[in-house]
């Protein structure tokens, strides 16, 4: 039955055999219990690896005055229908679309790398104090950027009516609570005493910040994809991987240019950080320059295969309310440029976007295709830069947690 999948992908996706390789290693990974696999007994497994209960991972940040006194604010907010309430229950309830259990992920490439000998005095359960340090900083710094996008547009006064001072109460509360966290985060990347990682996670914020503002928005401030354009040289891709991290990611060059332009805006609002914290985490144990880069790698996959099962989930579940940039809607347009005539024709008539029938337009394509390839990709790019990293538990539970995410994407698409 494995081998007939194996077949069946290499076939149907035309996959190079070294990809294939990967994705029988894929096939095998966890054999016969691959029903069974639930997300949440995955981050249970990887939360027993790692020694730390990461769903707890940022209550010691939480619990503290300052954020109870906002959580007395946020009682005020209650019937408003305030984005932040919506956001402070899943961050304090879980779940699988908040942060991506970016904490988790640093500690288990953190475990999974390995320590050297003279640092084994310095560990619990496989990872330095300074990386589980690190991993917090890091989930908090994406909470506080999660929570200053939940901002509600209020440029049309008269549209809220009498609920109009308390969502710009709301707002108050969102632009407080993000700036103290972000604040905390810079305080205890000093703490780490290691300008090398100070730098590398201040350039992950630079890059989430960046990718908010990446392209052209709509009247409420929505990110819109570019205009589809010609290539003159289809063989010049975005090669994140390979450029330096610490300077500026892409160019607007790979605007407009379908995959490219995904990855970029990707790699902005999620891989960096990821990447980055991964790296930092290498950094702290001083692992070398390869293996930093290997962190890079691998936590930037595991961001891009995380966003491509947002977007479908995303597209597929809510059909008149799915984002525009999303990966089945960039690489429609990319394909068939017509399908962009839905968005243009609505922004010079100055009027909503008729999801639905957008919705139809992009099925009526072969993104589904380039989804699924792009899928195996990223599946497959995954466990081959995880095999470089020696602990066997913990490279096999990230293995498990892009495992889970890969077949519910399928899942949806199907």
């Amino acid at each position: 039955m494995l081998r007939d999948r194996v077949q069946k992908q290499q076939n149907i996706l035309r996959v190079s055999p070294a990809k294939t390789h990967w994705l029988k290693s894929w096939t095998e990974v966890g054999a016969g219990q691959r029903d069974e696999l639930d997300w949440r007994n995955v981050v249970t497994e990887a939360e027993q690896i790692v020694g730390y209960p990461t769903s707890f991972l940022n209550l010691r940040w939480l619990l503290n005055d300052e954020i109870a006194n906002t959580a007395i604010h946020l009682r005020k907010l209650v019937g408003t229908n305030h984005p932040l309430l919506k956001s402070a229950k899943n961050l304090l309830i879980g779940s699988k679309s908040n942060l991506q259990s970016v904490g988790l992920i640093i500690l288990l490439v953190s475990k999974a790398a390995d320590l050297p000998q003279n640092m084994m005095d310095q560990h619990t359960s496989g990872v330095l104090h300074a990386q589980r340090a690190l991993a917090e900083i890091v989930e908090m710094k994406r909470t506080g950027h999660m929570i200053h996008k939940t901002m509600a547009n209020l440029k049309e006064k008269e549209k809220h009516g009498d609920k109009y001072k308390d969502l710009l109460y709301g707002n108050k509360i969102v632009l407080l609570t993000g700036d103290y966290l972000l604040a905390t985060c810079l305080k205890g990347l000093g703490g780490l005493r290691n300008t090398e990682v100070t730098e590398l996670i201040s350039t992950g914020l630079r890059d989430l910040v960046e990718g908010d503002f990446l392209g052209e928005r709509d009247d409420e401030n929505n990110p819109l994809p570019s205009k589809p354009k010609a290539s003159n040289d289809l063989n010049v891709r975005y090669q994140w991987e390979s450029e330096d991290n610490l300077g500026k990611l892409g160019s607007n060059d790979y605007l407009g240019r379908g995959k490219d332009e995904w990855l970029l805006r990707t790699m902005l609002t999620s891989g960096s950080l990821l990447g980055k914290g991964c790296q930092g985490a290498m950094k702290l144990a001083r692992r070398g320059e390869q293996m930093e880069r290997d962190g890079y790698i691998l936590g930037g996959h595991l961001a891009i295969i995380w966003q491509l099962y947002l977007d479908v989930r995303d597209f597929f579940t809510h059909p008149y309310s799915y984002s525009l940039v999303g990966a089945p809607v960039i690489l429609a347009i990319w394909e068939y440029p017509t399908v962009y005539s839905y968005i243009l024709e609505a922004k010079l008539e100055k009027r909503p976007i008729e999801y639905k029938q957008l919705y139809y337009a992009v099925r009526a394509t072969r993104s589904l295709e380039y989804l699924t390839l792009l899928l195996e990709d990223e599946m497959a790019a995954i466990l081959k830069i995880s095999d470089r990293f020696p602990v066997d538990d913990a490279r096999n539970a990230i293995q498990r947690m892009a495992l889970t995410i890969h077949d519910e994407t399928l899942q949806y698409m199907e």
